[in-house]
């Protein structure tokens, strides 16, 4: 069973550690291209998991895909924020923290990094019940950051061209 922590908890000690740390500028070209990495690569899992069966434990790896396009979707709406942060669950608490009108669900991000990291480092595999469980909370939230992302960028590009 994955345990949650507490999100103002896990805020509060990544600022405190100085683990969010912030840029000088808002860096329009790698959000872009963190972006377009994320589409990308959900282009390419959506496509190729149309030929996984049930029973195979590849969705382990359309689970880790998903998450990996979610990362980097978090990454590019923070660089808007000037936040500069390798660690994903400061991103996520940050995210959540900071940005209470996308009503994102902290304890999804959080189960979706703990179960990668399970994947990642301790090798556990997921069948397509487990991934079902997750892929509805997946595209709530990557599309959510999608739009945001956009939406961000017009008016960005609305301001420099004034």
């Amino acid at each position: 069973m994955i345990e949650v922590k507490d999100l103002n908890t896990i805020y509060n000690q990544c600022e405190t550690d100085g683990i969010i740390k912030f840029k000088e500028d808002v860096d329009t070209e790698l959000i872009k291209s963190l972006k377009n990495m994320a589409e990308k690569g959900l282009s390419f899992i959506k496509e190729r998991s149309k030929d996984i069966k049930k029973e195979s434990i590849d969705w382990t790896f359309v689970f880790r895909d998903y998450y990996e396009a979610l990362r980097g979707l978090i990454e590019a709406f923070l660089l808007f924020d000037k936040v500069d942060s390798d660690n994903h669950q400061c991103n996520n608490a940050y995210l959540c923290f900071k940005h209470l009108e996308l009503e994102l669900d902290w304890n999804f991000l959080e189960t979706a990094r703990l179960k990668r990291n399970g994947v990642n480092y301790k090798g556990e595999l997921l069948k397509y019940e487990d991934w079902n469980n997750f892929k509805l909370n997946f595209d709530l939230h990557i599309n959510k950051l999608k739009k945001e992302i956009e939406d961000k960028l017009k008016d960005i590009k609305k301001d420099s061209s004034k």
